[in-house]
């Protein structure tokens, strides 16, 4: 996996890179230092994975993002979630996960092999604070869209089922354990979800369960 790193704190950069280039699987093909040089690496080089800070100088990691996306790699934005706003506004344009700074080496390299297989992450720490957003009041973003209420009508008892707990925050493990169903299971029923409700990927399922007031 080629991947693209972009921190306006050199040592964490490094510390990033470090990280990640040690991962047989990974190579770290570019880094940047603000948004807009993540975009200029971006449009350099074939890059499967954007980590980006959510905070850059010049082009913040956001913009960054909305520019990166359509090129074709995957973004994940790293954060401290010191700024609702920022997370809300990130949740918007369409990025596929968040991790915290502060994030173990490997639950960062397995968060980048996630995305890139076409998964969203919610890393540890991360789900409360933007299912805390979700339920912050109701407004256009947190009304469903008329196929969403119809993929609703089709879902089997089941699938609602893993909805509500994915709406609560919970993993496929977690999910696998309270339904006493196995994880493979899990994983299917997450795929049925997505093509029933139209969902790009596990967030876009957060925010419905979310909005239709669904959890567990």
């Amino acid at each position: 996996m080629r991947i693209l790193l972009a921190d306006d704190q050199p040592l964490l950069l490094s510390a990033l890179a470090t990280v990640l280039g040690a991962q047989p699987d990974i190579d770290v093909v570019a880094t940047a230092q603000n948004g807009a040089e993540a975009v200029e690496q971006a449009r350099e080089f074939t890059i499967d994975v954007a980590v980006l800070d959510i905070r850059m100088p010049v082009m913040d990691g956001i913009a960054a993002a909305k520019a990166i996306m359509p090129l074709g790699p995957k973004v994940i934005m790293l954060t401290t979630f010191d700024d609702d706003a920022l997370v809300q506004a990130s949740i918007e344009a369409g990025v596929h996960g968040f991790l915290l700074k502060d994030a173990d080496p490997d639950v960062l390299a397995d968060a980048v092999r996630t995305v890139a297989r076409g998964e969203s992450v919610l890393a540890s720490g991360v789900t409360g604070k933007v299912l805390e957003w979700v339920r912050g009041g109701v407004d256009k973003h947190n009304v469903l869209s008329d196929f969403e209420r119809q993929g609703l009508g089709l879902l089997t008892g089941r699938e609602l089922e893993v909805l509500a707990e994915l709406g609560a925050g919970a993993t496929n493990a977690e999910i696998a354990q309270a339904l006493f169903i196995a994880e493979t299971t899990v994983k299917t029923h997450v795929s049925s979800l997505l093509a029933k409700l139209g969902a790009r990927d596990r967030i876009a399922l957060v925010l419905i369960a979310q909005r239709a007031g669904i959890s567990s």
